[in-house]
């Protein structure tokens, strides 16, 4: 009787991915950093945008679980498309209109290091 009634249980939790596009607590906006030339944009629905100077640079979708961010570039001129480079996974925190990346795993080394060591201000 238990192992039917947890059985139930298990199978009225809802599935969920371990990313979502739209976290509750993730700062959507467009972000600028002192010395990048470029801007950061997070769109609500799961899209980023690059830009440097009203050009477009690299488009793609992210993801959110807990305090981790994931990237996925999908085109663009800066985009990492090679095999195993598409995807960034970092640790994110925003405090006082600041966000702030660390890397957990991305092989991508011009994503990262255009990313991290930098302080994104909300624009």
């Amino acid at each position: 009787m238990k192992s039917q009634l947890l059985t139930s249980l298990i199978l009225a939790l809802p599935a969920t991915s371990a990313f979502a596009a739209d976290s509750p607590g993730f700062p959507h906006g467009t972000y600028g950093a002192q010395g990048a030339p470029y801007t950061v944009s997070f769109e609500d629905k799961g899209e980023f945008h690059v830009t440097k100077e009203g050009t477009l640079e690299v488009s793609g979708t992210y993801s959110v679980k807990a305090d981790e961010l994931k990237l996925t570039d999908s085109a663009g001129p800066w985009a990492c498309t090679a095999p195993g480079e598409q995807s960034g996974t970092y640790k994110w925190k925003f405090e006082k209109g600041v966000l702030t990346l660390v890397k957990v795993a991305d092989k991508c080394a011009d994503r990262v290091n255009s990313l991290v060591s930098l302080e994104w201000k909300q624009t």
